[in-house]
């Protein structure tokens, strides 16, 4: 029984991390004009989604690579966390303290916890 709440729990955080870190909502309401490097940013952005949600299926699938998939998106997105707010992304504003993005990176650490 155990494992099939840690199996879920983690589930629902790596796909969680990939949907907040998915940002065309700001893409599409605040920048109506996306230049070549801000389109590549996006597209970083909808990888990392798309690769929350295949670690999602190993996770479900009781795969190994799941878990360290979701623990790779995880390390990825706080790392362009840490690129957006230090050099700066384009199209993507510096904001140290975003709620949506602290709240992302609480829950990255709580999957990389509980898939170790």
């Amino acid at each position: 029984m155990q494992l099939q709440r840690a199996t879920w729990i983690g589930i629902v955080l790596v796909v969680i991390t990939g949907l907040l870190n998915f940002h065309i909502p700001h893409f599409l309401i605040e920048n109506n004009q996306l230049s070549g490097a801000s389109r590549f940013v996006e597209l970083v952005f909808l990888v990392n989604l798309i690769g929350s949600l295949v670690a999602a299926a190993g996770i479900y699938g009781q795969k190994r690579w799941g878990w360290r998939l979701g623990i790779f998106i995880c390390i990825i997105s706080a790392l362009l966390w840490l690129l957006q707010e230090t050099v700066g992304l384009p199209g993507l504003p510096q904001q140290w303290f975003e709620p949506s993005r602290i709240v992302s990176l609480l829950i990255e650490l709580a999957f990389v916890v509980i898939a170790a």
